[in-house]
Parts: C-alpha cells; sequence; structure tokens
C-alpha cells in the first residue's frame, strides 16, 4: 500500500538471522543529491518502530478476516460499546492501557467513515486523517488492553448493513471520545495531540450534525399520541427526577419519545430503561440530554429478538429459520408505525 502512494519501503535485515529487524521509509520527490532520504520508523514517531508495530500485530495475518455475523448490526453495536469503554479507561484507567485504547481509536476512525455512506463521511474521514496525530505519543501504549477495541475495528471495516440510526449512536459515542482524548492530552501537557484531537472532534460534531439532522426530525415526526408522551413524562420525572426538566426541555424530547416507544415494544421497561442508560454516564454536563438518551436507547438490543433466539437454539425449539432481527429501535412495520403514532 505504501509503494502504491509513491512511498519507499527499505527493510533492515537482520545478518544471523535473516530476519526483518526493522524498516526505513523515504517520500517521493524528497531528496538530497538526488539519493532518497531515509527515515526509520522511530524516527518519525516512537510507536511505529518496528518493535513497536510487532507488540501491536502479534498474532494477525494477510487474511484474517472476521467471520459473517447473524446479525448484520453486530459489528456496529460492538463498536459503540467498545467505544464507551475507551471514554472510561480515559477517565480511571493507567496511561499505558489509555495510550493503548488511543491508538485503536485510530483505527476505529478511519473503519467508521469506511463503513459510513452520506455526505457526513467527508468529515469522518478528515476526523480519521487529523486524529493520526492524537493517537501517537511518547507514552508507551499497551495495545493488548485495547484487544476489544482493536477487534470492534476491524469488523467495523467489513460491516456491509446500513444500520441507520445506529450508525449515529456509534458516531456520537466516537465523537464524545475524540474530546475526551483531547482533554486526556492537554492534562498531561501534550499539546499538539491535543490539538490534534480537538481539530478531530471538530469534524466528528460536523459529520455528526449533518447524518443526525435528518434522522432526529424523522422521529419528532413519528412522536407518538398524546397520551403515550404523558406517560413517558411521568415515568422521566420518576426515573431522573433531577435532570427532567432539562430533558423535556430539550428540542430532541419529541423525537426521544418515538424512541422509547420503540424500545417499548422491543420488550423494555421505559421507567427502568431511562433509569439505566442514564447511569451509563452523568448527565450533568450534556447540553441536550434527551439526544444523548436518545442514543444511549437506541443501542439498546432488542429483549423480544433475543427471546425469539434463544427459543429458536434450545433443544425442542422451532426448527423454523429465525429471520433477522430488528434493533430496540428499529422502526415498527408501516401499519404497525400508523395504528401507534396516529
Amino acid at each position: 500500500m505504501l509503494r502504491s502512494l509513491g512511498i519507499q519501503v527499505k527493510p533492515r535485515i537482520g545478518p544471523e538471522t535473516g530476519e526483518v529487524t526493522g524498516y526505513s521509509l523515504a517520500a517521493p520527490g524528497d531528496t538530497a543529491q538526488g539519493e532518497p532520504i531515509w527515515y526509520g520508523g522511530s524516527k518519525l514517531a516512537p510507536d511505529l518502530s518496528g518493535n513497536r508495530l510487532r507488540e501491536r500485530l502479534p498474532t494477525q495475518e494477510l487474511d484474517d478476516r472476521p467471520q459473517p455475523m447473524a446479525d448484520p448490526a453486530e459489528p456496529w453495536h460492538r463498536a459503540e460499546t467498545a467505544i464507551r469503554h475507551a471514554h472510561a479507561v480515559l477517565d480511571s484507567g493507567g496511561e499505558a492501557v489509555a495510550q493503548g485504547h488511543l491508538y485503536a481509536f485510530g483505527d476505529t476512525l478511519h473503519n467508521l467513515a469506511l463503513a459510513s455512506h452520506g455526505p457526513h463521511r467527508a468529515e469522518l474521514q478528515a476526523a480519521a486523517q487529523v486524529f493520526n496525530r492524537a493517537r501517537r505519543s511518547a507514552i508507551r501504549a499497551d495495545h493488548q488492553a485495547a484487544t476489544a477495541l482493536r477487534e470492534a475495528a476491524k469488523e467495523l471495516a467489513y460491516a456491509t448493513h446500513d444500520p441507520g440510526g445506529l450508525a449515529i449512536a456509534l458516531l456520537f459515542a466516537a465523537l464524545y471520545l475524540s474530546r475526551a482524548a483531547a482533554k486526556w492530552h492537554e492534562q498531561r501537557g501534550h499539546e499538539q495531540q491535543a490539538a490534534a484531537a480537538e481539530q478531530a472532534f471538530r469534524h466528528l460534531q460536523a459529520g455528526y450534525q449533518e447524518a443526525a439532522a435528518p434522522v432526529l426530525a424523522d422521529l419528532t415526526r413519528r412522536a407518538p399520541r398524546a397520551a403515550t408522551i404523558s406517560r413517558f413524562e411521568q415515568d422521566l420525572r420518576a426515573a431522573l427526577p433531577n435532570q427532567a426538566e432539562r430533558v423535556l426541555a430539550d428540542p430532541a424530547w419529541p423525537a426521544l419519545t418515538t424512541t422509547l416507544a420503540r424500545a417499548e415494544t422491543a420488550g423494555h421497561y421505559p421507567r427502568r430503561l431511562l433509569a439505566e442508560v442514564a447511569a451509563l454516564r452523568e448527565l450533568d454536563t450534556a447540553e441536550r440530554p434527551a439526544e444523548v438518551l436518545n442514543w444511549r436507547i437506541t443501542v439498546q438490543p432488542n429483549r423480544r429478538a433475543q427471546a425469539a433466539r434463544k427459543r429458536s437454539s434450545t433443544p425442542g425449539g422451532s426448527s423454523r429459520p429465525l429471520a433477522l432481527q430488528p434493533s430496540a429501535t428499529t422502526p415498527a412495520s408501516r401499519p404497525e408505525e400508523r395504528g401507534r403514532h396516529r
């Protein structure tokens, strides 16, 4: 791939073993007296040395491609979960573990841009490019600690299904992780990395707004009947008494009621669900708490679908093929939507 970009690659061979012990790169047109100027991997960045690369890629093979999944939305679910875990690591994990997750997050951004469709893709590609600087520092990364995020990123690269709202929920999680990465670097005096992470955040923010606006507008149009909205308001006040007024004042509240209605159809209890997703991370600093809750609920599993799959896999269960089931917030069929939201 490097050679296709015009970059020359010169491996360093050990004299006794004959194995590759390192490498050097030369950029096209970068010469001195007509000869290429070579840079070793460690000169480009500490984590690009041959030894560091081997730490990250101890068992990977060229044909190491994830197996197809029964649920095509599963790669998006796993990536969103892994990104939220990485956010928690930046808050409380050790520096080496956090650095490993930042490096894996950089791969995730590239693959998210690859798997996304629509005009916002350009912003995601720009975010991935600028975050390359934010994921490198002098801190030695614990890459093994970020295995789950790396695996999720790899699966995302082969995703063939556009999950709609779930993809935006993943983008929303990535948006907040990039902001957390900027803060993490800033606290450690990594000025260049902090600036790069902040720039990536701006690109992700622009991409998110472009992708989310039509989806939130559609959810708002499909808001349930007044009686259902009133019931959800009571659930909200009971589950989140300290945040209820802020959520109700958020322009995304009508969209959230649609998402709650779909989650209820998928087997969730709205009051309990609101309490559970609010506990995932504080809401005090969220400018749009209803929007935050909406995407957290979007990624919740479809309990009815899970139960159906479990029944079909148990001895004596139905032998009929099980159709792919929607996620908790996938729209119901058209007649059901008309009946519920009329």
